[in-house]
């Protein structure tokens, strides 16, 4: 009987935290009416940061707010985007954690990266401003300088709060995969390949030479796209098996290309295939081989080039196609 009534005081004390939350009001009422944020937008925002349940006011969020539009994020659209992204960034102390901060970025960063920034994390806020001199010194040792340390920043924010033996640790396995320090492959390699590690990187060059590549065409496969070692296995796997027996690749066009193993395969790689081969069989194209640029293509440079001036036959002949398919 004991256990039972404690049961019920615990599950009853639960309820009624939930059921009156005194802060929520406050929350809604300022991302509603301050953040332009909907309904749903709060319910995401309530997702991915349990802090907006424990404010007890609104001036906190206030003083962030002012502090973003004095950085010169005004628009309603880019103050919706980060609070959706990084809800976080309106419970920092904004004198203590904003305040001195747009100042010391805009010394190395462009506008549009602090914005980034601010999207991606509130880390870069929420860093002492000693540790951000600290890491923006030793990223300039490393060669990152204007437009290059700005978007390194921007897109890894973790470096600024990282220990600098980490980062060392990172920087070398890049430099050892025949990167060299200052260049902008390194930059890239960076913005890729920073945080994965030495094993993760390891099982991919692995999964590169169980696919057919040799030791050193997965080296120059990596070198030549870094981003290649951060997607999984699997996915890896796919593309070659794709691209190599559906789309008439070669392991030699791959490694030409590498670029190919990272584009998106339903969205892009294996849509545009569909349409290169209805121009094959209505004797559009001049060749069997369809040129890898094809998929490098923006959606609208792809729809001029190859679907709209062939748009009629194009679409009776895919037509006819999948009639066969479902016959």
């Amino acid at each position: 009987m004991a256990v039972t009534v404690k049961s019920h005081i615990t599950f009853h004390s639960f309820c009624t935290q939930i059921a009156k939350p005194p802060e929520r009001g406050v929350v809604t009422g300022f991302l509603v009416n301050r953040c332009g944020l909907s309904q749903e937008d709060i319910a995401k925002a309530f997702r991915h940061s349990k802090g907006l349940l424990r404010a007890k006011s609104s001036q906190t969020m206030e003083e962030a707010l002012k502090l973003l539009n004095d950085t010169g994020l005004t628009n309603p659209a880019q103050i919706r985007r980060v609070v959706l992204s990084n809800p976080q960034f309106l419970f920092l102390r904004a004198e203590r954690n904003i305040k001195p901060k747009p100042t010391l970025l805009g010394t190395f960063m462009k506008k549009e990266d602090i914005f980034k920034l601010c999207i991606g994390s509130a880390q870069g806020f929420s860093t002492s401003e000693d540790k951000l001199k600290s890491t923006i010194s030793f990223l300039q040792r490393w060669g990152f300088e204007g437009p290059a340390l700005s978007e390194l920043v921007a897109r890894r924010p973790r470096l600024l709060t990282m220990s600098g033996e980490k980062v060392v640790e990172s920087f070398k396995q890049i430099e050892s995969l025949g990167f060299r320090k200052g260049s902008k492959g390194f930059a890239h390699a960076m913005r890729a390949m920073f945080g994965l590690g030495k094993e993760h990187i390891d099982r991919r060059l692995r999964c590169l030479r169980s696919l057919g590549f040799s030791e050193k065409q997965s080296s120059e496969i990596s070198r030549r796209c870094p981003s290649i070692l951060a997607i999984s296995e699997e996915n890896l796997k796919r593309h070659v098996d794709f691209l190599v027996k559906s789309a008439g690749f070669t392991l030699a066009d791959l490694l030409k290309y590498p670029t190919l193993l990272v584009l998106s395969l339903e969205k892009r790689i294996i849509p545009r295939n569909r349409v290169m081969e209805a121009l094959k069989t209505m004797q559009v194209l001049k060749t069997e081989m369809i040129c890898p640029g094809i998929f490098k293509l923006t959606e609208e440079q792809f729809l001029e080039k190859c679907v709209n001036k062939n748009a009629e036959s194009l679409v009776l002949e895919m037509f006819t196609t999948g009639r066969k398919m479902e016959s």
